[in-house]
């Protein structure tokens, strides 16, 4: 058993190595770099490696979350009571249709029971399967198989001696009898199938992945190629200032000012060069495809930063491309209002007319597996040579610390750019660069195939919104 266990807990670390390694070309790097995925068993590799949006499915169904049980748990136990109801609900047809006065038959059935002449018994051996696998695997919430097996070859054995001592030959409605037996049958054994080929895989893979990620002697193997660095300490660290005089408590207004210019002539020049090397990465080569919708969107990826990947969104949008600016850069609080992945959107500092701090608090996403994320973003908006352009990147700003309840996400140089076309004033080539990291424990793997089709649903809400605006007659 202690192998066994060993084996299950390699097999999930191998699969987190998966997620984690977040490759576009996998046969020439995470092989490599990755040996132990050879030795993958085929089940895991065939399906798991090749289909992120399996592994994706899988590790939502088998998690529990907020304590409550795994959503494929809870289709298990959904099934278990159809089990009941379909079971009685057939009873009581063939005692219906057999057209005998239904007291009487009830009374016939139940309080006169006998296994050659009443069907009711397996309505109890359906309600018997209910009651014990509820009370194992939605109360106790076990994770072994011998309960369903117990119930499913009691059943079973049940079914087959009522065949044999059923005095067929006296029913009144044949083939509804027979179907009632062989439903029982069937549906015990489909009970035991999947929990033993559904629930209990998926909540053991997702269980041992997760423990895998979080595990303290695990986590640096899996996180060394991924760029990530151990914070060393220095002296500088546990330094503490000498004591201010005691006369310095008033500081003068003239430092105040002073200090606050070069403040913000500091992330002025963070935000021009968030935009340099934003402009520089969209207007690159070596872009991938990663989607395409119908209306012409394409999403792209490319990788920079060791092995860091970014998404470039490219489509047109029927909007004058200075509306779309405006709106974007001056009227941020609005974007909520047509946006829905965001719930709140403020700027929180001018420095100058072209660069601002702004604060984002993106709603949950992907059916709550990812939780609500903010952002603090340092912002750079300009024209230049008729393109308008919105960059920025995050930024750290003592005003708004950490909120309780959100993971603070982190944004690299991205922008928004939105291109006029020649002789069509109301339309746009509008483009996206998204450089963004949500943090907490969801595998960036699983994040970056969300991403693409997050950044279709926001183009499509930026034509919506633009449709909105025709309407009202701003265009």
């Amino acid at each position: 058993m202690r192998k066994e266990s060993r084996n299950r807990s390699d097999q999930a670390r191998e699969v987190a190595e998966i997620f984690i390694s977040n490759s576009a070309d996998h046969s020439s790097q995470s092989l490599t770099r990755h040996h132990t995925i050879n030795a993958m068993p085929n089940y895991l590799h065939d399906s798991l490696y090749h289909n992120e949006d399996y592994l994706r499915e899988t590790l939502a169904a088998g998690s529990p979350r907020d304590g409550r049980i795994s959503a494929v748990r809870r289709f298990f136990c959904l099934f278990v009571t159809f089990d009941f109801l379909f079971t009685a609900l057939m009873w009581i047809i063939c005692l219906v249709i057999s057209g005998e006065n239904i007291q009487e038959m009830l009374i016939d059935q139940i309080v006169h029971y006998t296994i050659h002449g009443s069907l009711f018994d397996i309505v109890m051996a359906s309600t018997g399967r209910f009651v014990i696998l509820l009370l194992f695997y939605a109360l106790l919430c076990i994770n072994h198989w011998w309960v369903v097996a117990i119930t499913t070859a009691g059943s079973c054995g049940f079914l087959i001696i009522k065949v044999f001592f059923f005095e067929w030959a006296k029913a009144t409605n044949y083939t509804l009898d027979v179907f009632l037996v062989l439903s029982s049958f069937v549906l015990s054994w489909s009970e035991a199938w999947f929990l033993d080929f559904r629930v209990l895989p998926q909540e053991s893979l997702a269980r041992e992945f997760f423990r895998a990620i979080s595990s303290d002697d695990e986590r640096a193997p899996l996180l060394q190629n991924q760029g990530t660095s151990v914070r060393s300490h220095n002296l500088d660290d546990f330094y503490s200032p000498i004591d201010s005089p005691q006369d310095s408590d008033d500081e003068h207004p003239n430092n105040r000012v002073n200090r606050s210019n070069v403040e913000d002539e500091e992330l002025a020049r963070k935000a021009f060069e968030a935009y340099e090397e934003a402009m520089s990465t969209v207007n690159s080569d070596g872009w991938k495809v990663e989607k395409q919708t119908p209306e012409g969107d394409v999403v792209h990826s490319k990788f920079i930063r060791r092995n860091h990947k970014v998404f470039r969104l490219t489509g047109t949008v029927e909007i004058p491309p200075k509306l779309l600016f405006d709106e974007l850069n001056q009227n941020i609080e609005n974007v909520p209002s047509w946006n829905p992945t965001l719930i709140e959107c403020r700027t929180l500092k001018m420095v100058n007319d072209k660069v601002s701090v702004s604060y984002q608090l993106a709603a949950e996403g992907g059916g709550g597996i990812i939780s609500s994320r903010d952002f603090i973003n340092l912002r750079y908006c300009d024209v230049r040579e008729g393109v308008y352009i919105c960059a920025g990147t995050s930024v750290v700003f003592p005003d708004m610390p950490a909120q309780k309840g959100y993971v603070r996400g982190e944004n690299g140089p991205g922008c928004w750019v939105m291109t006029p076309i020649p002789n069509e004033p109301n339309k746009c080539v509008f483009q996206w660069l998204l450089d963004t990291n949500l943090k907490g424990w969801i595998p960036q793997s699983i994040i970056d195939t969300a991403l693409s089709f997050a950044m279709c649903d926001y183009i499509r809400y930026v034509r919506n919104f633009a449709e909105t605006l025709r309407q009202e007659g701003k265009f």
